[in-house]
């Protein structure tokens, strides 16, 4: 049976280590297997050293890429968001960013990155350093939960849309009976409630479609009051259902957001949703949007509030407020807005209730 390792044995494993005939095949070890980039640029953003594992990650010779521009091979949408971010890094931050990287192949591969800055006082130069690693697979999983969870919502949701369409097409019957019996003639008024009701319908329907559906990640340029009105609509035949109602209050007029609409409707839908189930009784959602410095979205209610123990932990998996809730749709929703570089606040109401408030990027 092999004995324990005593302090003395640590001490002379690592005294053994910081030998230079030890380093060396310590280094070239890392360099043959390990699943991560590490690559040094100069103030050009030219390749000056990179490891063999490139290879391994994104198909390249070591040597094809020496000399390379790094943005060459960044995607050219991220070159703009890439560069900024580099310029607002002081010489000790080290950064840590989602960005795609093109595979010698010509795919594009999601990676994560630690960048960071160092100075060679010996050379009076500055470089870039970082670290790349491949995370298709994480991202895969990410948006294989959300559609799970869109999937989810849905199916929830279309038992109060179904109610919500069958009080107009009650009506559009009747309508109809009664022009069978009479005809037309006089009866623009009945035409136009009932052109109205049919739209009604379609927006409620197509809501519920478009949010079921499972889609990429696709980033656009999004009209977030546009976005919020819409699923305002949907929601609200949810929350009549239980004596609640769910209002919009709008500070502006539009605001465009550089985003995945349909992962940023499921955010909304998501709170939403949290809202109206954390009041038992009747009563009101407050939906409100407005600048402040950057564009801030607010869902308040009057339930129970959230405990202080809890909102340090809401996110993670089974942590929930809610009796039979799992927790999954939060951490679903906290990983969309990370995704968007966007935060999410808690803050209790008086008399009692909660706001969740979105902060967006400026």
């Amino acid at each position: 049976m092999n004995e324990p390792l005593t302090f003395s044995d640590i001490r002379e494993i690592v005294n053994s280590i910081e030998k230079e005939d030890l380093l060396e095949p310590i280094h070239k070890w890392f360099d043959q297997h390990s699943m991560t980039v590490k690559t040094l640029y100069d103030e050009s953003f030219n390749i000056i050293y990179t490891t063999s594992s490139v290879e391994r990650v994104l198909g390249y010779k070591k040597q094809e890429l020496i000399g390379t521009n790094i943005f060459d091979i960044i995607h050219p949408e991220e070159h703009d968001r890439v560069r900024g971010l580099i310029n607002q890094m002081s010489n000790e931050s080290k950064q840590r960013h989602e960005i795609q990287v093109r595979h010698s192949e010509g795919r594009y591969v999601d990676c994560q990155v630690h960048m960071g800055k160092i100075y060679s006082t010996d050379l009076e130069q500055l470089y870039y350093i970082s670290e790349t690693i491949d995370i298709t697979e994480q991202k895969q999983a990410q948006q294989l939960l959300v559609n799970s969870e869109k999937l989810s919502t849905a199916g929830q949701l279309a038992a109060s849309v179904a109610h919500e369409i069958r009080n107009p097409i009650t009506s559009l019957k009747g309508f109809l009976q009664l022009l069978l019996e009479s005809g037309t003639k006089g009866k623009e008024a009945y035409l136009r409630i009932m052109k109205r009701e049919l739209e009604n319908i379609e927006s409620i329907s197509s809501e519920l479609l478009y949010i079921a559906k499972p889609s990429p990640e696709e980033f656009e340029e999004a009209n977030i009051v546009t976005m919020l009105e819409e699923v305002c609509m949907l929601m609200r035949s949810q929350a009549r259902r239980e004596d609640k109602e769910v209002t919009l209050e709008t500070f502006v007029d539009e605001y465009y957001l550089h985003c995945d609409r349909s992962q940023i409707k499921q955010v909304f839908i998501n709170l939403i949703k949290n809202a109206i189930e954390a009041m038992k009784d009747s009563g009101m959602i407050e939906v409100k949007v407005k600048y402040e410095g950057s564009l801030v979205v607010e869902i308040s209610d009057e339930g129970e509030g959230v405990p202080d123990v809890v909102k340090e932990k809401l996110g993670e998996p089974f942590i929930t407020t809610k009796e039979t809730g799992t927790g999954l749709g939060l951490m679903v929703t906290l990983g969309i807005l990370k995704n968007h570089q966007a935060d999410l606040h808690i803050e209790d109401r008086e008399p009692k209730g909660s706001t969740f408030k979105i902060i967006f990027p400026s």
